[in-house]
């Protein structure tokens, strides 16, 4: 009798764990299993891949254990943790791309990508927009280009503090989904950009000045890209991040999914955005074609993920 109370209690929790697998997980648990093979073949050539295996199994071991922990609890603190472990995990795993990339494709092009705006545009958007620079304007373009990282956070949290649970696991599904597609991206054209290519690095700071703050949101920016403070060879060290613009991308899936969920900040979101999306350009981060490219991404991706959820949810549902 007590041996079949506890295989059916066993039951139980296998279902409730089963059930309480998301989509988000799954979506996690491939980018961890890719990048951790990738370090396991290019053990030799890629000096991080100890730290990215330990990372690996760390963040592995997080998610299993708040399904678990949320499955026998049904905590809010655990709840929480569910949906918002994957902000973290979204910039280790940019981190991590950038170690494989150079190892996986160690070739930029950059040199394509200059022919292929000059084919579109007739010439080179970075310098056609250097015409219309001033201090204020590259002051705010800056500050929109920066609070790329934040926007997304604040509908997220928006959602949470309206309880809003289904809408806030679609809404980091999604997210989740487009922004690992654009880091797998990069392994196919590698480019560092025409602020190092077009123009002089080097000088950034007194050909495109800001006010107060430009200087200090573009080192922030530059050490998340890999170059730290005086770095002797930024070219050699930055990201190879430029195709497509992920800005650009991520960007536009946070406007269309606040639209989407009716978010007070959704028009904040548009202009705040839609003026991010020019600083890719206006501040030389990226090429024109880097921008098209990301924005096609957005209306392809964003509406297949809901599919690839599906059928996630039929093989968990039924299995």
């Amino acid at each position: 009798m007590k041996s079949s109370i506890t295989i059916e209690a066993l039951s139980d929790l296998y279902k409730s764990l089963r059930g309480n697998i998301l989509s988000l997980d799954i979506y996690t648990g491939v980018m961890l299993l890719v990048y951790s093979v990738l370090a396991l073949i290019f053990y030799p050539y890629v000096s991080m891949a100890s730290s990215i295996l330990f990372q690996n199994l760390l963040i592995a071991t997080t998610i299993v254990a708040s399904i678990f922990l949320y499955s026998l609890t049904g905590s809010r603190v655990f709840a929480l943790l569910r949906y918002f472990y994957i902000v973290p995990v979204i910039y280790i795993m940019y981190d991590q791309t950038h170690f494989f990339v150079r190892v996986v494709h160690p070739v930029d092009y950059d040199d394509v990508l200059i022919v292929v705006d000059r084919i579109i545009f007739g010439t080179d958007p970075t310098v056609w927009f250097s015409r219309f620079s001033f201090p204020v304007l590259t002051e705010y373009l800056q500050i929109c280009y920066f609070l790329f990282y934040l926007m997304p956070i604040m509908q997220a949290v928006e959602l949470w503090r309206k309880n809003e649970i289904k809408r806030l696991e679609s809404f980091a599904r999604a997210m989740a989904f487009c922004y690992f597609i654009s880091y797998l991206l990069y392994f196919g054209m590698p480019a560092v950009g025409p602020r190092f290519t077009l123009h002089n690095f080097s000088t950034i700071n007194t050909d495109l000045p800001g006010v107060f703050l430009t200087n200090m949101l573009r080192g922030l920016i530059d050490a998340g890209g890999g170059i730290t403070w005086g770095a002797l060879d930024p070219v050699g060290v930055v990201n190879r991040d430029c195709m497509p613009s992920g800005h650009t991308m991520l960007t536009l899936v946070n406007i269309a999914l606040a639209f989407s969920n009716r978010s007070r900040f959704r028009w904040f979101f548009a202009v705040v955005g839609g003026s991010l999306v020019v600083s890719t350009v206006y501040l030389r981060y990226h090429y024109g074609v880097d921008v098209l490219f990301g924005a096609a991404l957005m209306l392809l991706t964003l509406p297949l993920e809901p599919l690839v959820d599906r059928l996630v949810r039929r093989h968990l549902d039924g299995g």
